[in-house]
């Protein structure tokens, strides 16, 4: 071999390195094989609603939150909207805003819209109910709600 081609050969063998070294040093993609899913259902009462400064919320003890889900898992928590059978049921991913009407002091409607979103830690779900315009006489009243743990 003439040291032309010997300095060709690892010319070409030092790119072929350096792009394997970049592709495999670029990837920052999680695969996560064996997923654990893990669905409780609650109901909310009334009475379960605690004031805050213009928001309500009520806390959902959640054991299955294990600090292994903290650390490598996911919460999610949705609403339902129940209809006038099982089958007319309708689940919302929190958070959500809908818009909701009161009798005004004039007689007439009032507009407010009421958002609903929630945290979450170990062990813990908390849900909060807030109107646009951070007065709400009456508790949110009684709600139903799916929490759903990914590990």
């Amino acid at each position: 071999m003439t040291e032309n081609t010997i300095m060709k050969s690892l010319k070409i063998l030092f790119l072929a390195l350096s792009a394997g070294l970049l592709l495999a040093g670029c990837s920052k993609d999680v695969y996560v094989q064996g997923t654990e899913m893990t669905m409780y259902d609650y109901d909310v009462r009334n009475s379960q609603w605690r004031a805050g400064d213009g928001y309500y919320t009520v806390t959902l003890d959640v054991p299955a939150i294990t600090n292994h889900v903290v650390r490598n898992g996911n919460v999610q928590v949705s609403r339902c909207f129940l209809g006038e059978t099982e089958n007319d049921d309708i689940w919302t991913p929190l958070p959500v805003v809908r818009v909701n009407t009161a009798p005004g002091a004039d007689g007439g409607e009032y507009y407010f819209s009421t958002y609903t979103d929630y945290e979450w830690s170990a062990q813990t779900v908390n849900i909060f109910v807030t109107t646009s315009d951070l007065y709400m006489e009456d508790t949110p009243g009684d709600m139903s709600f799916r929490v759903i743990i990914t590990q």
